[in-house]
């Protein structure tokens, strides 16, 4: 009988085996079931995080991002509202008992991108999403197509003016002058006698100074009706998202007039930048429409701190006064080219330009310099042409984009406007130089965050705390959570080695 008792251990040994297999498998499946509670659990929480984007931001401006340290300038605070929502999630309901315990051992932000980062990508491509209007994109391309034709133009007249402007030797004779201009020489020598002969009988008259005497008045006081007032207050942009930006500065434009080759760099600039205009016209387009929907210009109103947004964006003056009369002397240097070529093509205003050089030169002794005179005086002529039109402008006319001499508006020793004005129903509006300008300056980083120094501007009436630097779009949230064992609760080595219980994750959050 010395087998007795095998079978009873045998079964007892299989049995433990099969409590064993058992309990190993429900822990097992328990474990992974825990794991995918834990991933429903964090997907949940992403959701929460997105769900805090910035009302305002979103209904006014249609732009999603959520500030992640919720006004205190810490990012901890979204990674502890990220571990209290996962903790509540996991453990929060006593009632289910106590098949899952878990234990979230770390949160933390490893990531994140601001509205500011990669020169504002996020930013762009909710913009562009969110302007898809065919008529917008079709609006700025027919523009930038008129400003690349016209820029041929400008290119030849620059040419143009740079072989002719040239001093006339000496050994000439003050009445000998070459041919330029489809001028012939019999009219410069006849125009040379005609203004020595009156030399003495009047005083010339040079309209760079009548420009210099109506520009010592102000842009704004030539352009806008009396009637009609603009802010000089100025806002404090110092801890606003362009501070951190430059611009540089273009070269000095001179109204002068007394300088050719500064009135050549115009010229070719001008058609430098007309050419490139239309270069990634789908998302310029988008950004003008954007802006045009979203922010106020001159003459509208859509109930913002700043009544000329549109012009700050451009510009980045602290007053709508500084702001509009940066904008409209842009305009205006704008306009200048095109009126330059007019002039080139005209003859008889050419001739009239010759006369007026003539007697200037012959007055102070410098006729040698009369084809340079003559072109800084077409120039000037130009110029106060350009200041013409802007004022019709700024009372709701149109400009035609290309001038012909059946539209021109001033004479030359006054500047002012002739008997034969014409306006025009058709042509580009304030809105359109708006976004044109736009247009040019859509590449450039600091534009953008001038677009959110106003939206910050509007946004901080109602919440004084509020920084769009701090505003992001995506985040990068990692953490460990630890689900609690069952069967090996009381083991030593638990805390030793209890990877199989831990769950690591890495999740990206966006808009």
């Amino acid at each position: 009988m010395k087998n007795k008792g095998q079978i009873t251990v045998f079964m007892s040994c299989m049995i433990s085996v099969l409590i064993i297999l058992t309990l190993t498998a429900l822990e097992v499946g328990r474990i992974y079931c825990g794991r995918m509670k834990i991933r429903a659990v964090i997907h949940s929480a992403q959701s929460c995080i997105l769900a805090d984007y910035n009302r305002e931001l979103f209904e006014r401006y249609h732009l999603l991002f959520a500030d992640p340290t919720y006004g205190t300038g810490s990012y901890a605070m979204v990674e502890g509202k990220f571990q209290d929502y996962v903790e509540k999630s996991l453990n929060g309901d006593a009632s289910v008992g106590k098949l899952f315990e878990f234990e979230v051992c770390e949160i933390a932000l490893c990531g994140y991108k601001s509205i500011i980062d990669d020169h504002m990508k996020l930013l762009k491509k909710q913009i562009a999403d969110y302007e898809k209007e065919e008529g917008a994109v079709k609006k700025v391309v027919e523009a930038g197509k008129n400003m690349v034709d016209s820029s041929k133009d400008v290119k030849e007249a620059a040419e143009k003016t740079s072989n002719g402007a040239t001093e006339i030797p000496m050994s000439s004779g003050n009445n000998e002058v070459s041919e330029a201009d489809n001028i012939s020489n019999s009219e410069k020598d006849a125009t040379a006698k005609n203004s020595a002969d009156n030399e003495n009988k009047e005083e010339v008259e040079d309209p760079r100074k009548v420009l210099k005497d109506m520009l010592s008045k102000g842009v704004l006081a030539l352009l806008l009706p009396t009637n009609i007032e603009v802010s000089n207050e100025e806002h404090d942009f110092s801890d606003s998202p362009s501070e951190t930006y430059t611009e540089n500065e273009k070269f000095k434009k001179d109204t002068d007039f007394t300088d050719v080759n500064n009135m050549l760099d115009i010229l070719n600039n001008s058609a430098k930048e007309d050419s490139t205009v239309i270069m990634g016209i789908g998302q310029k387009a988008a950004f003008c429409a954007y802006v045009d929907d979203h922010f106020s210009y001159f003459g509208s109103d859509k109930g913002s701190v700043m009544k000329g947004e549109v012009e700050y964006i451009i510009k980045g003056k602290k007053s709508d006064y500084d702001n509009l009369e940066a904008v409209l002397s842009d305009i205006i240097w704008m306009r200048m080219p095109i009126n330059y070529v007019c002039l080139l093509k005209d003859v008889e205003k050419q001739s009239e330009a010759l006369t007026l050089a003539t007697a200037i030169c012959s007055s102070t002794g410098t006729l040698p310099m009369v084809e340079i005179v003559k072109y800084l005086l077409l120039g000037c002529w130009a110029y106060g042409e350009s200041i013409y039109e802007v004022r019709l402008l700024m009372q709701g006319e149109k400009l035609p984009y290309v001038k012909t001499s059946m539209e021109w508006n001033t004479d030359l020793k006054s500047l002012t406007k002739t008997n034969n004005t014409v306006s025009s129903s058709v042509g580009m509006s304030y809105t359109d130089y708006l976004n044109i300008m736009l247009a040019q300056k859509e590449s450039k980083d600091i534009t953008y965050a001038r677009l959110l120094d106003m939206i910050e501007l509007n946004l901080r009436q109602k919440d004084e705390n509020l920084s769009m630097v701090n505003m992001c779009g995506e985040f990068k949230i990692q953490g460990k959570i630890r689900q609690l064992p069952k069967l090996l609760k009381n083991n030593k080595n638990y805390d030793n080695d209890s990877s199989v219980y831990d769950y690591y994750f890495q999740e990206k959050i966006s808009y």
